[in-house]
């Protein structure tokens, strides 16, 4: 039996190889290097975008917290427990004229009077909005909402409440709204922005 020899594969310091291992030249580096700048470019506004849309998501969310709280508060305590605009942005009162964008206090309205007045209880603070969110409110709550003993939510007047958050940004598709019935049981719904206004 005739057995048939191959000739030795070529060594590496080999000159036959020298195709076979030669790597990327100058310019096809530059090249690959340019796609991929212009790649990122298309990548990052979209990526800032999306970045804006969650920190707007959190801040629907944070409000949406507040209002449960709240009504977990008033049901615990089995008293008034008010969500209110605050004066200012690190302040410890609450702002008449309703300008939530400040931020907004959950607080334990001891006196029932809508308004938090020296050593009444501060449940919960939230930062104002960053800069480029609006956040706009119904009339029905103006300045503040509250919750009664009961858990429903009830004006100083004794009636309900019922009241519509907007969260928004001129430069996203959508914004957030938070949604409270008449019993004072708050949702979350996205919006288009043209709703906002």
């Amino acid at each position: 039996m005739h057995r048939q020899t191959l000739p030795p594969r070529p060594w590496p310091h080999d000159p036959r190889c020298a195709q076979t291992l030669r790597g990327f030249s100058l310019l096809e580096a530059l090249v690959v290097l340019a796609l991929v700048g212009v790649l990122m470019a298309i990548a990052v506004p979209s990526l800032s975008d999306l970045r804006q849309q969650h920190r707007l998501q959190a801040r629907a969310e944070a409000f949406l917290s507040s209002l449960v709280l709240a009504r977990s508060e008033a049901l615990h305590r089995q008293q008034r427990v008010t969500v209110c605009a605050n004066a200012a942005p690190h302040g410890d009162s609450c702002d008449p004229e309703g300008r939530w964008q400040q931020g907004w206090l959950v607080f334990v309205d001891s006196n029932n009077s809508a308004r938090r007045d020296p050593g009444e209880v501060i449940v919960e603070r939230q930062d104002a909005m960053p800069e480029g969110f609006q956040l706009t409110v119904t009339n029905t709550v103006k300045s503040y909402f509250s919750y009664g003993g009961e858990g429903r939510s009830v004006s100083l007047s004794g009636a309900f409440m019922a009241g519509t958050w907007r969260f928004c940004s001129a430069n996203l598709p959508h914004g957030w709204q938070v949604v409270s019935n008449a019993m004072g049981r708050p949702k979350l719904e996205k919006i288009p922005t043209k709703d906002c206004d």
